[in-house]
């Protein structure tokens, strides 16, 4: 009796067997990408057939992880954390989310989970993943303010020659973009950040971070001086003896003040109320206006008519 056997591995690929016999090391098959395959495998033959399906769990080491996070967040506002690992799983790894303080993490199957930092200060969030015996891990500081000012920053091309595109070049010539920033103003060096972004051509942003106690005269005239001294191309820094790299900045004027508080929120709310009832005002102040001066014309048509009518008898008797 001829018996014909069919597997499909999940992936991809299939193979179908006729009349086979007793293979003592079975079947091999060998899966290139990490993740959850529905392996199943179908016999038939003269008498009927018969079916079995199982799922079969491919997974491969990890070599690194890289948490992608931004430099700075919002007091009592969402933050979006993200996870990368190499090689790439799908579905296949468990992350332990290390936030602040807290002495228990945050258990997930997905790369990428928000957070809400409720407390201002720096915040360190590491993530880990566990492959084979080992476990790899990245962890990123957040700083978290009510509100702060961000500009960014661009550089002569000759630092793109240098750029090797690694996080340990990034935090260096951070690090050195924040000294000469220092070099040419007065402002606190803990309320300084500077990150450099990945990729070429090279740009980095710059987060001023002031504290709540300082009046606004002196949080205006700190950001004058740094972008004053921006636009006049007086901040550099020398990469290599020989190659000096100048900081541009991007934007002429610093980013709008981004504040977590709600009495500016409504501030700009009663503004803009304020605005649209100003201008309903004067709009039905010019359509009273409009319809007073027509019913004016044409009462004195009307009476022009009138005085007109009555003069025509005496036209007519003459």
């Amino acid at each position: 009796m001829r018996t014909n056997i069919q597997l499909d591995f999940g992936d991809g690929m299939a193979v179908s067997y006729s009349n086979l016999s007793w293979i003592e090391e079975g079947i091999r098959h060998v899966y290139k990408t990490a993740g959850i395959f529905r392996v199943s495998a179908l016999e038939e033959n003269t008498l009927g057939f018969y079916t079995t399906t199982l799922y079969l769990h491919a997974t491969c080491a990890v070599e690194h992880i890289q948490l992608l996070a931004q430099f700075v967040a919002i007091k009592n506002k969402e933050v979006h954390l993200t996870a990368v690992v190499w090689p790439i799983h799908s579905r296949t790894l468990s992350y332990f989310w290390w936030l602040g303080n807290s002495t228990e993490p945050v258990i997930s199957l997905d790369g990428s989970i928000s957070y809400t930092f409720t407390s201002e200060g720096m915040n360190t969030v590491t993530v880990q993943v566990s492959s084979a015996n080992t476990i790899l891990q990245d962890t990123k500081k957040i700083a978290v303010q009510e509100f702060f000012k961000s500009l960014l920053l661009s550089f002569s091309p000759n630092l793109d020659v240098f750029n090797p595109d690694v996080p340990e070049w990034r935090q260096d010539v951070g690090r050195v973009i924040k000294k000469a920033l220092l070099q040419v103003s007065d402002f606190p060096k803990d309320q300084l950040l500077v990150a450099v972004f990945p990729g070429v051509p090279t740009a980095a942003e710059l987060l001023l971070l002031p504290h709540k106690n300082q009046s606004e005269g002196r949080k205006k005239k700190i950001s004058e001086i740094l972008a004053s001294a921006l636009n006049q191309n007086l901040v550099e820094f020398e990469l290599k003896p020989g190659a000096r790299v100048i900081v541009y900045i991007t934007q002429l004027t610093l980013a709008p003040l981004v504040d977590s508080s709600p009495r500016h929120s409504s501030s700009a709310m009663l503004m803009l109320l304020s605005v649209v009832f100003l201008g309903l005002a004067v709009f039905l102040i010019y359509k009273f206006k409009s319809e007073k001066e027509m019913d004016a014309r044409v009462k004195r048509r009307i009476g022009n008519a009138c005085e007109s009518t009555r003069e025509i008898p005496n036209c007519t008797s003459v």
